[in-house]
């Protein structure tokens, strides 16, 4: 790592490398887009390319976050699930099995809308108390002694299996299967019979409530269905301050993110306004990370916004979403650490997230890397192409803290 008196910040926009559109003339979002603080950090710094997931494993945001922050993924434990338990603050005692649970909109027996029309926090919060009342408690002939349901934000919830006994059920997300059958991708393994009866309970239960008759009667889409994915339990992970001997702030406002924060021992505040979509209080998230770099290292922001972009289908949305992210959060930050002069930033994302549906990830994305002691390599602005032209590759992600570092 770096000497102790140069800090580091991660930039990471989830969502924000994608493929060339028919829509956009061929082009991507990040072409698309004026951006003139992602190019700076292009154009005065290096780009190049990073594998954040290892070959034979699931790309999944869960497995490229961890590698982001400097653990090799194949030797460490995680699970979405226990990761979303930590971000909205649910103790799992050993054996609990955490499912990240989101509400999502179905027709005619299809997922429709993964995100459940992205329903507000109060709606979704009734939503899991009536869950709760209605279906938590004991659970018959399962191999777990009871159910609990918990409220996190919008349609990303949590659903807890108490006192499992390690049960064998798989699970598939459910952006990866838009416009399917729901029958075809339920929970499936051997064990996986009680909680198929519990998605179906769930579903008569949702379907009849009034928060669902008001969201049909306005015209939006109801959260009909709940679907459980990321199972698994708790695992101790090493902490960060100890694995890098620098200390670690994460401002996020997603549940993943958070949990993860917290699993590897940083400091985790929360930020006011910080909701991990389009509405997110950039300002407040600027703010909050000046602050942590204050005190601390190393200090991660997360900006979730253009991967609900792709999860809407929407390339011009995207296309907003990165000018936005330039605009209040990328060009005011490089106007505030060149400032400092002490302090590095660090621009990647997690993985490859297209608005084309059922499109496949590519293996490396882009990353950026900016300031004291970094030599710019002439890249002519932060593109997907321009991080391909060169010949700094990184096929360990989870070498690139160390190396942004160095």
């Amino acid at each position: 790592m770096a000497a102790p008196s140069t800090k580091l910040c991660i930039l990471l926009p989830t969502g924000i490398v994608d493929v060339p559109l028919a829509v956009l003339d061929g082009r991507t979002p990040l072409e698309v887009a004026h951006t003139p603080g992602f190019d700076r950090l292009a154009t005065e710094g290096r780009v190049g390319l990073v594998r954040q997931v290892p070959d034979g494993l699931r790309t999944a945001s869960d497995t490229a976050l961890l590698s982001v922050l400097g653990y090799d993924v194949r030797r460490t434990p995680i699970a979405r699930g226990a990761l979303e338990a930590a971000g909205i603050g649910v103790p799992l005692a050993a054996g609990d099995v955490a499912f990240r649970m989101n509400f999502v909109s179905t027709y005619e027996g299809r997922v429709v809308d993964p995100q459940a029309g992205r329903i507000g926090n109060v709606e979704a919060r009734l939503l899991v108390e009536a869950l709760q009342q209605g279906l938590g408690g004991p659970t018959p002939d399962a191999p777990w002694e009871r159910v609990t349901f918990h409220a996190g934000t919008s349609y990303r919830n949590l659903l807890v299996l108490r006192g499992a006994t390690d049960p064998r059920i798989a699970t598939v997300p459910p952006h990866e299967v838009r416009g399917q059958l729901v029958e075809e991708h339920l929970p499936y393994g051997p064990d996986a019979g009680a909680l198929q009866h519990l998605v179906t309970a769930a579903a008569e239960l949702l379907v009849a409530h009034d928060v669902n008759r008001v969201r049909i009667d306005l015209g939006e889409n109801p959260a009909d269905a709940i679907w459980p994915w990321g199972g698994g339990t708790r695992a101790p992970m090493e902490p960060f301050s100890l694995r890098a001997d620098r200390t670690l702030s994460v401002i996020a406002g997603v549940p993943i993110m958070k949990g993860l924060g917290r699993v590897v021992g940083a400091r985790v505040p929360d930020v006011s306004g910080a909701t991990g979509s389009y509405d997110t209080d950039y300002a407040q998230k600027l703010r909050a990370t000046l602050d942590a770099l204050a005190t601390h290292d190393i200090v991660l922001l997360h900006l979730g916004a253009a991967n609900e972009a792709c999860h809407d289908a929407d390339a011009r949305k995207k296309v907003g979403v990165l000018e936005d992210l330039d605009r209040h959060i990328v060009d005011p930050l490089l106007a505030a650490l060149a400032a400092r002069g002490d302090t590095r930033v660090l621009l990647t994302t997690d993985h490859m997230t297209s608005v084309l549906e059922g499109m496949g990830s590519t293996s490396h994305v882009p990353f950026a890397l900016w300031g004291p002691g970094v030599l710019a390599r002439s890249a002519k602005g932060f593109t997907e192409a321009e991080a391909a032209k060169g010949d700094l590759v990184v096929d360990e992600g989870h070498t690139l803290l160390a190396f942004a570092g160095r």
